[in-house]
């Protein structure tokens, strides 16, 4: 009998069926461990801004004064003009600079001068689940 090497048509259909379920199972935990990672990246950016803020604070003797401001226009209005900051920061969620309108990765700063604290409030990937309020004190 002459026998060939290699592989049967069913153990071939076998190994890809494995390795189609293995990347079914590791393929969301990948994402989302992505998505964990833009996250934290988010809250950096909202600390490189709360320095910013109480830099521009140390030498205006004010916080910037508005309610749920952008960061485009925070860095555009108050940070930029004193060169607290250079640039305005980059979206992790888009990997673009900020814009006023960005959804994914938003960050918006509230200054109450009534109580004389401010926050940042930063969103996730979805623009509605909250990942972080940071607040002076």
């Amino acid at each position: 009998m002459n026998r060939q090497k290699g592989f049967t048509l069913i153990e071939l259909i076998v190994v890809i069926g494995i390795i189609g379920m293995l990347a079914a199972f590791l393929a969301p935990r990948f994402l989302s461990v992505q998505d964990r990672a833009k996250d934290a990246a988010v809250k950096l950016v909202i600390q490189d801004l709360q320095r910013s803020v109480e830099s521009y604070n140390v030498e205006n003797e004010t916080y910037p004064l508005g309610q749920n401001i952008p960061v485009k226009s925070l860095c555009d209005n108050y940070l930029k003009a004193g060169g607290f900051v250079n640039q305005i920061p980059r979206n992790p969620f888009t990997s673009r600079p900020y814009v006023d309108d960005d959804r994914s990765g938003k960050i918006l700063y509230s200054f109450d001068d009534q109580t004389g604290e401010y926050k940042f409030v930063g969103y996730g990937k979805d623009g509605r689940r909250k990942i972080l309020e940071l607040k002076n004190l």
